[in-house]
C-alpha cells in the first residue's frame, strides 16, 4: 500500500514538473485572420440616379450586391461621385457628377464599411459638396478616407477592427480635376506625394496590424497596368502596405502576390467599376464603332467583388486566399430606346443572376483572362 502511495506521488511530481515546463515554454502563436472585400468605382451618372428614382431608390441599384458581401468581411469601394447636387450634374469628358445624399444609406445597407473619396471627381460639387458627402457618410455609419481637414490628415489612416485585427486604410489619387471653388477649402483631397505617403504608411503601421492602401491611378479603359502603377505599388508595399486596392481605369486589371518586408502582400491594379452608366450601348455580337469607347466598352460593365484573406502570425503576413465574385451591371438602355421599358433600370448583378447565359459566359471568360492566376473566380 505504501509503495502505491509513493508511486502515485512520484507520478504527480513528474506531471507537475512537465506542466511547469510547458507553461514556461513559449507556445506557437495563434494565426489571426481577417477578410477584406472590395470593388471599384461607384459612378452615379445621371442615368444611374434616374434609375434609382424610377425603381424606389438606390437599394434597387445595389440589390444584387447585398447577397454577395458577407458580414464578417471589411467591405471597401471607391466613391467617385459626391453625394450632393447643388451644382447640376453635366455630361462631358469627364462629366460633372453628383448624387442625392440618400445614396449613402443604400451603400450601408448593401454592406459597404469604408469608402475612398480620393479620386478625380472629388471636387465635382465643389468643397461644399464634399462636406455634404462626408456628412451623409457619417450619418450612415460608413467610414471614409482620402479627404481631411488638411493635406497631412487627408490620406488617413482610418482604422477598422474586425475579429480582433486592426486594419488601417489610407488613400491617394494621382489626378484631381476641377476646383474646390475657394482658395481656403474646409477639406483637402489626398494627392499622391511620396514623402507624405511614407509618413502616413509609417503611422498606419504603428496603429494597426494590417495596412490597406487605396490608389486612384492608371490609364482609362486599359487592361494593362502601367509602369507608374507598378513603381508606386512597390513603394507602398515597401513602406507598409499589405494590400493595395487600385481603381480609376474603369476596367479590371490584373492581381498579383508580391513579397513584402513583412512576408507577403497583394496588389490589385484595378477593381474596375462597381456601378456606372458606362458601356450602355454594348450589345453582345454587335460592334458599335460610331460611339466613344466609354459608351460601348463592355469591360466597363464588368466588375468583381474581390476577397482577400490576410493572415497574421508572429508578426508576419500571409495571403491566405484570393477569390472574386464576378459582377455585371445590368443596363436597359436598348429596351428604353425601343420603348419596351417605362424608364431606366441599372443594377449590379452577380453573374448567377444574369439571365443571358451566353453573355454571362462571354464576360466571365473576359474577367478571368484579365485578373490572372492569383484569383480564384467563383
Amino acid at each position: 500500500m505504501r509503495r502505491a502511495v509513493v508511486r502515485t506521488a512520484y507520478i504527480a511530481a513528474l506531471l507537475s514538473v512537465a506542466l511547469a515546463a510547458s507553461f514556461g515554454r513559449a507556445q506557437p502563436a495563434a494565426t489571426r485572420r481577417v477578410v477584406i472585400g472590395g470593388s471599384g468605382d461607384v459612378l452615379f451618372h445621371t442615368r444611374v440616379v434616374a434609375a434609382a428614382a424610377a425603381n424606389g431608390g438606390f437599394d434597387h441599384v445595389f440589390s444584387g450586391l447585398r447577397t454577395v458581401i458577407s458580414e464578417d468581411e471589411i467591405a471597401f469601394a471607391n466613391l467617385e461621385t459626391p453625394l450632393s447636387t447643388d451644382h447640376a450634374p453635366m455630361r462631358g469628358d469627364p462629366p460633372r457628377l453628383g448624387a442625392p445624399p440618400a445614396a449613402a444609406a443604400a451603400l450601408n445597407r448593401a454592406g459597404i464599411d469604408v469608402l475612398s473619396l480620393a479620386n478625380n471627381h472629388a471636387w465635382d460639387q465643389r468643397v461644399e459638396g464634399m462636406v455634404d458627402t462626408i456628412a451623409a457618410l457619417d450619418g450612415s455609419h460608413i467610414a471614409h478616407v482620402g479627404v481631411g481637414p488638411d493635406e497631412d490628415e487627408a490620406p488617413g489612416p482610418v482604422i477598422i477592427e474586425r475579429n480582433g485585427v486592426r486594419v488601417a486604410f489610407v488613400a491617394f489619387t494621382v489626378i484631381l480635376q476641377g476646383s474646390p471653388g475657394t482658395r481656403r477649402p474646409a477639406v483637402r483631397v489626398s494627392m499622391w506625394d511620396e514623402r507624405r505617403a511614407r509618413r502616413v504608411l509609417g503611422e498606419a503601421r504603428e496603429q494597426a496590424d494590417l495596412v490597406v492602401a487605396s490608389m486612384h491611378w492608371g490609364i482609362g479603359y486599359r487592361h494593362d497596368d502601367r509602369s507608374e502603377q507598378r513603381t508606386r505599388a512597390a513603394f507602398l508595399v515597401e513602406h507598409g502596405a499589405d494590400l493595395v486596392l487600385g481603381h480609376g481605369p474603369h476596367v479590371l486589371q490584373r492581381v498579383e502576390r508580391v513579397p513584402s518586408p513583412r512576408g507577403e502582400a497583394l496588389v490589385v491594379y484595378s477593381l474596375g467599376n462597381l456601378v456606372s452608366n458606362q458601356g450602355y450601348v454594348y450589345r453582345r455580337g454587335v460592334r458599335e464603332r460610331s460611339v466613344e469607347v466609354p459608351l460601348r466598352e463592355p469591360a466597363t460593365r464588368d466588375g468583381v467583388w474581390l476577397r482577400a484573406a490576410l493572415e497574421l502570425r508572429e508578426g508576419r503576413v500571409a495571403i491566405g486566399g484570393v477569390e472574386a465574385v464576378p459582377l455585371w451591371t445590368h443596363n436597359n438602355y436598348w429596351d428604353e430606346e425601343r420603348r419596351r421599358a417605362p424608364g431606366p433600370d441599372i443594377r449590379v448583378l452577380p453573374h448567377h443572376e444574369v439571365v443571358d447565359t451566353a453573355l454571362r459566359d462571354e464576360r466571365r471568360a473576359a474577367i478571368e483572362a484579365v485578373l490572372g492566376s492569383a484569383v480564384n473566380l467563383l
